[in-house]
């Protein structure tokens, strides 16, 4: 009798947790599915015609009848003008909005002590038919939450992901302090995709760059949403 309650005990465990996982695994199929059509591949159109990739992108809000674009700041380039592909084989153009403030004007806007860099930028696109993702607030997650990401690595195509948020970088002083890092895939074009909250649905970061030693795995570090308050508008005319 004792052999036959432990039996039906571990059985009824290993349903629930298959039913769990089940439940975990149509709920980041579901998430993939409703993130796709407001991740895009930003690129850069250049002087003499040539459209070159630079990152990813993803749609987060509407500002002046137009729709606010996000990815990282170290993919904007001089010189150009900007395209963004949403899958649906549709060039829209768009317009460098806000960056950090230090890039608008490093003597006017100086970065203070222990003020990271801030690797992000707002894009404005014409038209409001894109859907939008929410910004999660600015409440710390802790370690172990689940993620998930779409992007472009290597510029190739649209690509999911899933991982875990590892932990923060909180080392003071230094240029990414407070930055997320996460357990996940990145690979160069992955710039710029938006670490998205499973439970929650809302952008917590953005993807930036990644480290690796001579063993193990590397580490991907995500620009915190917050650091947003680190952003000004772009100046269009010279300061007098």
């Amino acid at each position: 009798m004792k052999k036959f309650l432990c039996g039906m005990i571990l059985s009824t465990f290993l349903l629930v947790s298959s039913f769990a996982q089940a439940n975990e695994r149509k709920q980041i199929v579901d998430l993939f599915e409703k993130l796709s059509p407001s991740v895009g591949a930003l690129y850069a159109q250049e002087d003499n015609g040539n459209v070159v990739f630079l990152c990813s992108a993803t749609a987060i809000g509407r500002e002046q009848k137009k729709t606010v674009i996000l990815t990282a700041h170290h993919c904007l380039r001089k010189g150009v003008s900007y395209l963004i592909n949403f899958g649906d084989n549709q060039f829209r153009t768009l317009a460098a909005w806000k960056i950090p403030h230090y890039a608008v004007d490093e003597k006017e806007f100086p970065r203070v002590y222990n003020e990271p860099l801030t690797d992000m930028a707002f894009f404005l696109m014409d038209g409001q038919d894109v859907p939008i993702v929410p910004l999660a607030g600015n409440k710390k997650l802790k370690s172990g939450t689940k993620i998930v990401t779409l992007g472009y690595p290597l510029g190739v195509t649209k690509i999911n992901y899933e991982g875990i948020v590892s932990g923060y970088f909180d080392r003071v002083g230094s240029d990414i302090y407070n930055y997320i890092m996460l357990q996940i895939f990145g690979a160069p074009g992955s710039s710029g995709s938006s670490i998205i909250n499973l439970t929650t649905g809302e952008v917590i970061g953005i993807l930036v760059q990644g480290k690796q030693g001579y063993v193990g795995l590397p580490v991907i570090f995500a620009t915190p949403i917050e650091y947003k308050k680190y952003l000004r508008p772009v100046r269009t005319e010279k300061k007098k």
